[in-house]
């Protein structure tokens, strides 16, 4: 190891931390006050200490480092590396570890040298992030904004939408000094004719003046020859107290608030016309209500000024609303605030009715300088006013002289009139049906509904139309037809609804009975469907009992085929049964029943089903089809059936394309003609298939066995109810 007093001599004094570690085992031989007040230890603590026992918290790589330098000799340098020091906020150190050779060049030792660059690094991070602001603000900020530079305004950064102002290119402008900008961005002054000298431009001030420049208005013209003003605003950038080092100047194209501010000038001309235009009389009194000028109120009274000062302008109004007028007008003076009111004015054609309207006119200090006001004719509105009062009156006769309940709401549904009819029947008048108080007349089970489809109606203004039963005075509940409409006003918007509730309890008595007799009707079918299923399954047990005792292998064979027949339609009747309108057939239940029908005739039979959830067909085509699956299947029964497992007979139907398909699969089907049950087997199938226009296929195959397939088509009312992909249904294995 090298002399410590030696390293200690340019270390004690040393900002860096120092620190001497020896061996193998990395023992902390020295440490100099910079050391010890970054990693908050004394001396006593760290000294001949292993570095892994003093600073259990060092990485693997650290450690590695250190073992590197000790074990090859070189170098090593890290940058901004987190160390475990102290127990504040983490520091960031540069990191430089040399070896310690001996006088035979052998390496007893590492120098470490750790310099906190916590404060630099944080504040490059803030130079980047503020370096990013910029840039970020140059290209998206959609101002024109430029930098230039002291002392002579050289253009150092131009913004994207700059640039897109002026149609110029970044490499057309930067660059360039305070003399070349007129030239290169023709910048006039606010006449759009007198060209600017540079030492009058914004930028040009703020750098090379100190100048600060607020929301001047100049003309640019673009490549493209188009004047366009701009406003602009600049200011230099500087230290504070310290030299000017440039200057940045911020600009936007005016030229439409310029133009919005013309059309402004030109509303308010228009504005001024319209008012003058639609006002019978424009008039303006001092701060005390005298009148001042006089010029329309004249060819609106015929009173001059002298006529109507103090209360003589009160003449010109009705003797009925002078009081009135008198004492709102003394009121304003009084307040301050605007005074306005209707009343009648004599005209040379007679009175009319007049809407009077002033403002106080203010000056700095709130005071009331002058009185503003305007009197306008609201005659064809009063007029309009009265007539629909008398609307009014004549609907109210009518709803009051009607045989049913008549109700008026406004515009969000509450109740505005409900006639006597209505007060009479169920005991409540406008001020109980307030709100949703009219609800307590529904029967508890409509009025969740009732209420439900009326704020529907509300929300989009369609006509309501619903029945409800209504609680009578007396208790009793009866059915009414609830109907009403929206009234709307000239712009298409709801004024209020008007409605009516209409006695229909003879017509839902009636549908009652109705209901009743259809239900008692279908009890009677589906208990004719009963007897017809029983009466045919005792033909099928005399004709199984007879086959039985019949010796000829022919004829026992053909009582079997009709056994089979009678059941197949049996079970198809078992399947209608089960349907809910006894005109469709489950085609689901109906291949369960023909499946569980064959294994009576054929014990241990395995028979397998399959057929989406609500796929259905009408009962005329299903009962033929039963019949078809059930000679289908028998045939399959009749051969002989393999002895392993895995060769069940399979029924099988799915809807596909808008058509129904069905099939029956196993490796003994093959229609043969082998008895007399075969051929009329086929016999039957084929006639049958042609009865319900279905198509036959048959597929064989050594490997797969046979198939039979039939298609047919479905109805509408069947498509819609078949179901989509994913609702199948498959059905146990029967035996």
């Amino acid at each position: 190891m090298p002399d410590i007093d030696c390293i200690r001599g340019f270390a004690e004094a040393s900002p860096m931390a120092v620190a001497v570690l020896q061996g193998p085992s990395q023992r902390i031989r020295y440490v100099n006050p910079a050391f010890l007040a970054a990693a908050g230890r004394t001396e006593a603590a760290l000294l001949d200490r292993k570095l892994a026992e003093a600073f259990p918290d060092l990485t693997e790589s650290q450690r590695a480092a250190l073992e590197q330098v000790r074990s090859d000799g070189a170098a090593c340098r890290a940058m901004a590396v987190a160390l475990p020091f102290g127990t504040g906020p983490q520091r960031l150190w540069d990191v430089e570890l040399s070896a310690l050779r001996d006088s035979h060049g052998r390496v007893g030792g590492v120098l470490a040298l750790l310099r906190d660059v916590t404060a630099e690094r944080a504040a490059l991070r803030a130079a980047e992030a503020a370096r990013a602001t910029l840039d970020a603000l140059f290209r998206h900020i959609p101002e024109g904004l430029i930098l230039a530079e002291a002392p002579d305004a050289r253009l150092a950064r131009v913004s994207t939408h700059a640039l897109h102002l002026v149609g110029r290119r970044a490499e057309e402008v930067l660059d360039q000094d305070a003399a070349l900008h007129p030239t290169t961005w023709q910048v006039f002054h606010a006449d759009g004719v007198t060209p600017a000298r540079p030492e009058e431009l914004p930028l040009t001030r703020a750098v090379q003046a100190g100048e600060t420049v607020q929301h001047e208005t100049w003309v640019l013209r673009r490549r493209d020859g188009a004047a366009m003003p701009i406003l602009c605003s600049a200011g230099p950038i500087q230290e504070p107290g310290g030299p000017v080092q440039g200057g940045i100047l911020c600009f936007r194209d005016v030229t439409d608030l310029q133009a919005a501010e013309a059309a402004l000038a030109v509303q308010e001309s228009r504005y001024r016309a319209l008012v003058e235009a639609g006002a019978l009389a424009v008039w303006i009194t001092t701060p005390d209500g005298a009148l001042v000028e006089d010029a329309s109120w004249r060819g609106l009274t015929g009173q001059s000024v002298a006529e109507a000062s103090g209360d003589g302008w009160l003449d010109a109004i009705h003797p009925e609303d002078r009081s009135r007028m008198a004492a709102c007008w003394r009121s304003a003076i009084a307040s301050g605030e605007p005074h306005e009111a209707e009343c009648r004015i004599r005209t040379p054609g007679g009175w009319r009715w007049v809407s009077a309207r002033a403002v106080a006119r203010r000056d700095a200090a709130g005071r009331v300088i002058e009185w503003v006001g305007v009197t306008t004719d609201i005659e064809a509105r009063k007029q309009a006013e009265q007539a629909l009062r008398a609307s009014e009156a004549r609907f109210r006769t009518l709803a009051e002289a009607m045989p049913h309940l008549v109700w008026q709401t406004d515009a969000a549904g509450r109740p505005e009139y409900l006639n006597e009819r209505w007060v009479a029947l169920t005991g409540l008048d406008l001020s109980e049906g307030a709100g949703r108080g009219w609800m307590a007349a529904l029967h508890p089970e409509d009025a969740a509904r009732l209420g439900a489809t009326w704020a529907d109606a509300l929300a989009t203004g369609e006509e309501f139309d619903a029945d409800a039963r209504i609680r009578t005075l007396h208790g009793a509940y009866r059915w009414h037809r609830v109907k009403a409409a929206p009234v709307r006003d000239i712009g298409g918007r709801i004024r209020h609804w008007v409605g009516t509730c209409t006695d229909v309890e003879a017509q839902h008595q009636a549908e009652d009975r109705l209901r009743e007799a259809l239900a008692a009707q279908e009890r009677l079918i589906r208990e004719a469907e009963h007897r017809i299923r029983n009466s045919l399954q005792l033909v099928a047990a005399l004709l199984r009992l007879q086959s039985g005792r019949v010796p000829e292998q022919a004829a026992r064979e053909e009582l079997e085929a009709a056994t089979l027949r009678v059941q197949a339609v049996a079970e198809a009747h078992r399947a209608l049964a089960m349907s809910p309108d006894l005109r469709r057939v489950r085609l689901f239940d109906m291949l369960r029943e023909l499946a569980a029908g064959a294994t009576v005739q054929h014990p241990g039979a395995d028979i397998r089903t399959w057929a989406p959830d609500g796929l259905t067909l009408d009962a005329e085509r299903a009962i033929p089809l039963a019949l078809i699956l059930s000679e289908l299947v028998a045939d399959a029964l009749r051969h002989q059936r393999p002895e392993t497992p895995g060769h069940p007979v399979r029924l099988e139907a799915r809807a596909e394309g808008g058509r129904l398909t069905v099939s029956v699969a196993d490796g003994g089907i093959s229609l043969s003609e082998e008895s007399p049950a075969g051929r009329l087997g086929e016999t039957v199938i084929r006639a049958l298939a042609r009865q319900i226009s279905a198509e036959l296929e048959t597929e064989r195959a050594a490997a797969t066995g046979t198939r039979v397939t039939l298609r047919l088509r479905l109805e509408a009312a069947e498509r819609a109810a078949a179901p989509e992909r994913g609702a199948d249904r498959r059905g146990d294995p029967v035996r």
